[in-house]
């Protein structure tokens, strides 16, 4: 990874207005940017959950799904979201990664800093436990769909805003309670 990550600043229509440094960005006053949510599942359909490292600027120590980030200018969102996991997760090898919802875009505050991205929602298998790189990961665990939409439904703003906001529109979306979603074969 480079020292300086940037992220790719967009309008409304997800037209690129340029490029700014990701560690100036996320502020009271973030602009809309592109990013990225990703959800992984094993081949038992359990979905990995992360909390976020102590040392993040943004919703440290909170759980969130599997691994979000930013495309750079220029690079596809799937390149991204391997370049990613494999950093954050050191899982080199992502099966049947799909995008589920490519137009989720959100806007969240937490401690007075702001995300703001157009972030389609990608789903993949893995076939390893992730070694997670601390920096960006504090901790991990699997977790039973169900049982996850349960628990956000119980206990709201016990996840990232956008992982609950996602979970709920994949639920909706996808209706996988008891059995993998279509759009997602099994890994043989």
């Amino acid at each position: 990874m480079s020292l300086e990550e940037h992220v790719v600043l967009v309008d409304a229509g997800n037209q690129v207005l340029g490029t700014a440094p990701k560690a100036t960005v996320h502020t009271a006053n973030t602009p809309l940017h592109r990013g990225f949510s990703v959800f992984l599942l094993n081949p038992h359909g359990m979905v990995l959950m992360q909390q976020r490292s102590h040392v993040k600027k943004t919703w440290p120590l909170v759980w969130s799904n599997s691994c979000c980030g930013h495309p750079a200018l220029n690079e596809s969102v799937e390149d991204a979201i391997k370049r990613r996991v494999s950093y954050e997760l050191g899982i080199a090898e992502i099966h049947n990664l799909t995008e589920a919802l490519p137009h989720f875009r959100y806007r969240c505050t937490r401690d007075g800093i702001v995300e703001n991205e157009i972030c389609p929602v990608w789903v993949g298998y893995i076939d390893t436990d992730p070694r997670p790189n601390p920096s960006e990961v504090e901790a991990y665990y699997w977790e039973n769909w169900k049982s996850l939409t349960t628990l956000i439904a119980k206990h709201p703003g016990s996840f990232s805003e956008w992982c609950e906001l996602e979970v709920a529109e994949l639920d909706n979306l996808l209706s996988f309670p008891g059995e993998l979603p279509e759009i997602i074969p099994a890994v043989s």
